[in-house]
């Protein structure tokens, strides 16, 4: 995967760094990877899933990390199955596996619904492709 996604990357070139941190996501969780890890791959898939949604609409991706905001901006019909509460979750334990605070670590079950959030949004852009 050679380029910047950054650079107004084809929207094919998204969907496969999505598809790359989903397969993380996956291996991790076959691995019994700590939950943090599986939350924050599944955080990475989930936005450049989206991503690519939006440069799939001829939409520049914003450089953004906030998935409620990438999320809103793609059309009704084209929107993933997801809502914003699931995605500021998702956003939170991301943020919980990554940086020091009075929070606990995710737990399992939390790392088991990142990965389904994560499958579902990389699913439904891949779906958006065809």
């Amino acid at each position: 995967m050679n380029g910047n996604p950054e650079a107004g990357s084809p929207p094919e070139t998204w969907l496969q760094y999505a598809d790359a941190d989903l397969l993380l996501v996956q291996h991790a969780v076959t691995a019994g990877a700590p939950a943090g890890e599986v939350c924050f791959h599944a955080q990475q898939a989930t936005e450049k899933a989206l991503k690519a949604l939006l440069a799939l609409a001829r939409v520049r991706p914003p450089r953004t990390h906030d998935l409620v905001q990438l999320w809103s901006l793609i059309d009704d019909p084209s929107r993933p199955a997801a809502n914003e509460d699931q995605l500021e979750r998702l956003a939170e334990l991301e943020s919980q596996a990554r940086y020091p605070g009075d929070w606990p670590e995710p737990a399992d079950e939390e790392a088991a619904w990142a990965s389904e959030l994560a499958d579902s949004v990389v699913r439904a852009a891949r779906a958006a492709f065809t």
